[in-house]
């Protein structure tokens, strides 16, 4: 018979982070099973639990303990960023390059189906730098300024992607297909407008909603990838560059207002300051877990010093139809994007 699993727990970055910990160093799994419903509790309780003291070592530890505390592992789809699949549902955090810094954000909020948890797996801690950054998208919601949220929240905003050539994620691996008529019935099937705007340049087109409501907590929470795709969070010099070659419709990603216009400077540096003023660092030791509720905490990256190595798993898919329960429906304003000049 397994013994029982001791645990201490303490609240952490002004409640927003619950570090759980076992002076047993148990393994992971057996965590999962003695005390998974607790875990998940208390991650919807704060926003992000940091888990220290067990073992794990192969990826079935991991898919076994991500399925006891929530269910089983989701894919990545109608990707972003640049990942490596390490195991069925287990990827590397990322492959951005070490020295630039990731910006907050809620992973994969502009999906129909967004994932609820994120688990981050942390193998080896880096030497120097690569804090995990948090910030209460709860907290940012009731800080930014009334007029801003209330129109968000009203419209939504429009993402537009283009994959081209050698400038981001193609959209093969975006979409992880050759085959563009499978691109083109997963975006009917997405609410995403397609447009191929040369032989291999495609166009999306994408009306988001910005503000959920958590269906257990029933808190609103700012979450969008708003700020995290508008040209805005790029480094000033290449944003420069890219908007003078391409153009604000043309470049890999932007975000506008629902009718199509431009989001104000003014906006957009208010959106930067509500993620910067919220913005907390967690630092992920090796064999530390980091779990977090994707709906109610934004996360990023800092720079770090090789070597570092960090896994996610996303589990728990959930409709956008849940997050808007006045409206019941996945798409603002119920129409078309509209194409900019």
């Amino acid at each position: 018979m397994t013994a029982a699993i001791h645990l201490d727990t303490e609240p952490r970055h002004g409640g927003l982070v619950c570090e759980v910990s076992s002076p047993d160093r148990p393994a992971l799994t057996e965590l999962g099973v003695q005390h998974g419903p607790f875990i998940r509790e208390r991650v919807v309780e704060h926003g992000a639990a940091l888990l220290s003291g067990y073992q794990w070592a192969g990826w079935d530890d991991l898919d076994a303990f991500v399925k006891h505390v929530v269910s089983a592992p989701l894919d990545y789809t109608e990707r972003s960023s640049p990942r490596t699949e390490l195991h069925p549902g287990v990827f590397t955090a990322t492959d951005h390059p070490p020295t630039e810094e990731i910006f907050l954000h809620t992973e994969q909020s502009y999906n129909l189906n967004v994932p609820r948890y994120l688990f981050f797996f942390c193998k080896q801690g880096a030497p120097e730098g690569g804090a995990s950054r948090l910030a209460d998208c709860r907290a940012i919601h009731d800080a930014l300024p009334r007029e801003i949220v209330e129109r968000f929240d009203k419209e939504g905003y429009l993402l537009v992607r283009n994959f081209l050539p050698g400038l981001g994620l193609s959209w093969q691996e975006a979409f992880a297909t050759e085959d563009r008529d499978q691109v083109r019935r997963y975006c009917a099937d997405n609410g995403i407008e397609v447009q191929w705007l040369a032989e291999d340049h495609l166009q999306t087109r994408q009306l988001r909603w910005a503000v959920a409501t958590h269906p257990e907590t029933g808190v609103k929470s700012w979450f969008n990838h708003m700020t995290f795709f508008n040209s805005s969070a790029l480094k000033k010099d290449l944003a420069e560059l890219l908007l003078e070659e391409y153009g604000p419709w043309g470049i890999p990603t932007n975000t506008f207002h629902a009718d199509g216009s431009e989001i104000g400077q003014d906006v957009m540096e208010a959106l930067h300051a509500a993620y910067r003023g919220h913005e907390l660092d967690v630092h992920a030791r090796t064999g530390d877990v980091l779990i977090v509720d994707n709906l109610s905490v934004a996360h990023g990256r800092a720079p770090f010093v090789p070597p570092r190595e960090l896994f996610v798993s996303m589990a728990d898919a959930l409709s956008w139809a849940r997050l808007r329960p006045v409206e019941r429906t996945a798409l603002p304003g119920g129409g078309s994007a509209v194409r900019g000049d």
